[in-house]
């Protein structure tokens, strides 16, 4: 399918021509922010802590940003903060909850 040509305006008197674009897209736009909620929705019923899962997130993003693997087959655009995600929700991250000691050691 083709886009529609591009249709020049010339405002009276000026010589520069303004392109107007079309305002309808011709197939659908598939939000990656939508993706993106529902992995979050879903790897909040593994960790329900928000701040716990942010920064379990967070860690696993920085770590796949310096070079590590995915342990999940993820497709070419998958962003890094998608694969953590899917990730936590495959079960192949996990974290380790540390309790403070009352004596402070």
């Amino acid at each position: 399918m083709l886009a529609p040509p591009l249709t020049p305006f010339v405002l009276a008197g000026e010589s520069p021509t303004i392109l107007q674009f079309p305002t309808e897209a011709f197939r659908p736009v598939h939000s990656l922010r939508n993706m993106t909620t529902q992995l979050l929705q879903e790897a909040a019923q593994v960790i329900p802590n928000q701040q716990l899962l942010i920064n379990v997130v967070s860690k696993r993003v920085r770590q796949l940003g310096l070079g590590h693997r995915p342990m999940v087959e993820v497709g070419p655009r998958a962003s890094l903060t998608d694969i953590a995600l899917k990730e936590i929700i495959a079960g192949k991250l996990t974290y380790e909850s540390i309790k403070d000691s009352a004596d402070g050691a």
